[in-house]
This record gives C-alpha cells, structure tokens and sequence, in this order.
C-alpha cells in the first residue's frame, strides 16, 4: 500500500473509531448516510460499526449499483446543485470523508447534511488539511501544496481551524471532536503520536459535530449571497 492509500485507509479507521466511540457511549442509530460512498464497502463497515441500516449518495452508477447490492439505498445526484431526497429529521448520522474539497458549492451539502440529520444526530466530515507538514515543506520549496494542484480534482482547501469553523458555523453543530488523521508521510504506526501533539499539521481534519438546534440551516445565507451577487462558483 502506498503512503497516501494508507492515510485514506487511516482516516476511515479513524471513523470508524469514532462511530464505535460514540455508540459506547449510548448513542442510537437507526440509519446513516454516507456522502460519496463509491461502492458501498466503507458505509457498510460504518453502518455495522452502529448497528444501523445505510443510505449513500454516489453519482457514479456503476459503483451506485455495487452500494445497492451490498444492501445500502444510494441516490444518485449533483451535490453541487440537487437537495438530499430524505425528509428532515429522519437520519441519526451523516459521514462526508474527502467530498467537501471537490466541491465549490459547500453550502448546499452542507446545509442538507443539517437537514436531513435528527436533533443531536451526528456529523463525520473529513478533508484534506492544506496546512499539513507536507504542504508546509511543499510552499516553502517553492512547490504548490498536493491539496490544491491546478490540475489536481480538488477545488477547495482547508487548514485545520478554517474546517473546523466551517462546520461549526452559525452553531448549527457543536463540535464534539476535532482530530488529526496521518501525518506524511510518516508510517501509519508513527503518525498517532505526531497527529496528537500537532493536529494542524497533520494530513487529515476529522471533525465530529453533534446537531445543536433546529431552524435554518446556517450556511443557507452564503449560498443566497453567492447566488444574488454571481460569485464565481459554476452554480451562480
């Protein structure tokens, strides 16, 4: 396994780390939705972990139909620009692992994942850390940081604080955990010491976020600001 297959395996242990810390501690979980869940295989790893049945969003149909036989109902839709299809309220746990830096539209999903999600439901959401060790190294060479390459598929980038204000925004959700993941290119042995002792540094944000009020959604104003004013965003 290469070093960045084994961070992207590292941050969805890490999940399910998380998941399994949180049903320890008497949380109940009827169904969980995995945003971008390709084939199905870690949705069902996360659903197991809670016991619970799993839905997915994935616009690839090939790997749509995997999700579908492995028993997991999956929408196929434009996260960019298409509302979730579950009624409000009716979902305990949302996971978006790597999705919101291929997105200039964050306040759509962002504000779905809010809906859909019950009273203290929770939020998994993970992105690549720009500031981590590597991209420091990177910048300071000269050199464009791996998170953002002009002709890389990530449009977005995020340090460690920025993410985590991001989805703490409006307090929507109170932030229950915030976390390192990897830290590159250290072996996966090496980086839990690293990721604890400089978590902004680190190759991955994990945050949890625990469904804090009801109401609008918090992030639904920027998305009318950047569609009244045409920012550049290939929705507007």
């Amino acid at each position: 396994m290469d070093s960045c297959s084994q961070v992207l395996h590292e941050v969805q242990n890490a999940i399910v780390d998380e998941l399994a810390r949180a049903r320890a501690r008497g949380f109940q979980a009827h169904r969980l939705l995995d945003v971008g869940c390709w084939d199905g295989t870690t949705t069902r790893r996360y659903a197991d972990t809670l016991g619970c049945d799993a839905c997915g969003i994935e616009v690839f149909e090939a790997q749509a139909n995997e999700a579908r036989a492995r028993g997991i109902e999956v929408a196929g839709l434009d996260l960019e620009r298409d509302p979730f299809p579950w009624p409000d309220g009716s979902l305990d746990v949302v996971v978006v692992n790597q999705v919101f830096e291929h997105l200039k539209n964050l306040w759509l999903p962002m504000s779905e994942c809010w809906r859909v999600l019950r009273l203290g439901g929770l939020a998994v959401v993970s992105v690549p850390n720009l500031a981590s060790l590597h991209n420091r190294v990177l910048l300071v060479l000269g050199r464009q940081p791996t998170s953002i390459r002009t002709f890389g598929p990530h449009v977005r980038g995020f340090t460690f604080g920025e993410f985590r204000s991001f989805v703490a925004a409006g307090g929507g959700f109170a932030i229950e955990r915030a976390r390192g993941v990897g830290f590159y290119p250290l072996p996966a042995r090496a980086s839990g010491p690293a990721c604890a002792l400089w978590p902004g540094a680190s190759h991955t944000t994990l945050v949890v976020g625990r469904k804090a009020r009801d109401g609008a959604a918090p992030w639904t104003e920027h998305l009318r600001r950047e569609r009244e004013h045409g920012l550049q965003t290939h929705f507007a």
